[in-house]
């Protein structure tokens, strides 16, 4: 027996009669074909009596959420249906879930991951095209063909490109999932990149839409793309603040937590500086100093005086690596102008910024300020 929510229009795809409509999209998720498409939206169903593993087939495939991480995914269906997903639990990795070796951590899928099939059977997918029949913003639509769609589009296309030319085009149609076969971020690699490629140059962007600040402002500041340390820094590092990072809930690749859980198994010290007292905070037996929202900065500069006023900076590192740290590294363009270390001694307002100054606006003990800023320096 099978339990349907009412009125979804997917229903009708667990018809036997369109049994081949639902075969094919489950196919296309698992062979990581079509994810964006299939990430959309769908029905949420689930059988009665639960259905045991030796009913069910598995297939491995990878998530396609925008991380990056490409963590494993093991779906288990039963006929056509994706009853549950799951990530490696050592079978596929060869050992035990907690022998993986820190040269060689296996990628295990979050629960974002892991809750791909609500989104795959969401009662919201789109099943057809639909055409804006109202201002932008207004929300109206009505339900066209596909071969209107697909008529008009091309239509405009090639107008697009005859009249303006091919770069007149512009492709952001990777979202939310932007890793598949299909809609992939990088353009060249995904069918539909290579197919507007071969259209024409059109305009696009360099990886998912929400990356082009950093791409653009990284290589403005530094010279080039974004970088940083390995993620296997983690596991190696004596002091780890969580500023606003609440990795329990959110975080940075999908080795994460087991470089995070070496380091606190090697006696590295975690401080949580955030409102709430978070279940990151709990996991890693962080200091916890609660901070008042949006006065971070306050908090930053007092931990600067501090380090400045009792030389704790690495000034050698500071006049080769920096501009505008203090007056000997300004640029020979930005002599005589503001830096931050006079700035932050209360040179040209006459307010140095010291930790009782940030207490007052942060909330923060001014003791704490100092403790922390001597664990960091």
């Amino acid at each position: 027996m099978t339990y349907q929510a009412k009125g979804n229009p997917l229903l009708g795809l667990l018809n036997p009669n369109r049994r081949s409509v639902l075969k094919t999209a489950a196919a296309s998720l698992l062979s990581g074909l079509v994810p964006t498409a299939l990430s959309q939206k769908a029905q949420a169903f689930a059988y009665e009596p639960y259905p045991t593993d030796d009913e069910l087939e598995t297939v491995v495939t990878s998530c396609a959420h925008n991380c990056g991480s490409r963590h494993m995914l093991v779906a288990h269906k039963k006929g056509d249906v994706i009853v549950r997903l799951s990530t490696d639990n050592g079978t596929y990795q060869g050992d035990a879930y907690n022998t993986d070796t820190e040269e060689l951590p296996q990628m295990r899928a979050c629960l974002r991951g892991r809750s791909y099939r609500v989104r795959l059977y969401s009662p919201e997918r789109l099943l057809y095209p639909m055409k804006r029949v109202g201002k932008r913003g207004e929300g109206k639509f009505k339900r066209v063909t596909w071969d209107e769609a697909l008529t008009e589009i091309a239509n405009s296309m090639n107008y697009l490109k005859n009249t303006y030319g091919p770069t007149a085009l512009l492709d952001q149609s990777y979202a939310g999932a932007s890793y598949g076969v299909l809609h992939k971020s990088d353009q060249v690699e995904g069918l539909l990149g290579r197919f507007l490629g071969m259209f024409g140059c059109r305009t696009s962007s360099w990886s998912i839409p929400s990356y082009e600040g950093t791409k653009f402002s990284s290589r403005t500041t530094f010279g080039t793309i974004q970088d940083g340390n390995e993620d296997d820094a983690f596991a190696h590092s004596k002091l780890i603040i969580m500023w606003g990072w609440n990795p329990a809930y959110t975080f940075h690749g999908g080795n994460t937590f087991y470089y995070m859980r070496l380091a606190k198994q090697r006696g590295c010290k975690f401080v949580v500086i955030d409102p709430q007292y978070t279940d990151s905070a709990s996991a890693y037996d962080a200091w916890w100093i609660p901070i008042k929202p949006n006065t971070d900065a306050a908090m930053l500069a007092a931990m600067a005086h501090y380090i400045f006023v009792n030389n704790l900076q690495d000034q050698a590192f500071i006049d080769r690596f920096t501009q505008g740290m203090d007056a000997g590294t300004m640029p020979d363009w930005a002599q005589g102008k503001e830096n931050f270390k006079d700035y932050i001694l209360g040179t040209y307002d006459g307010q140095p910024k010291t930790p009782e100054w940030a207490e007052a606006i942060c909330g923060v003990k001014a003791a704490d300020i100092i403790k922390l800023a001597h664990m960091y320096a």
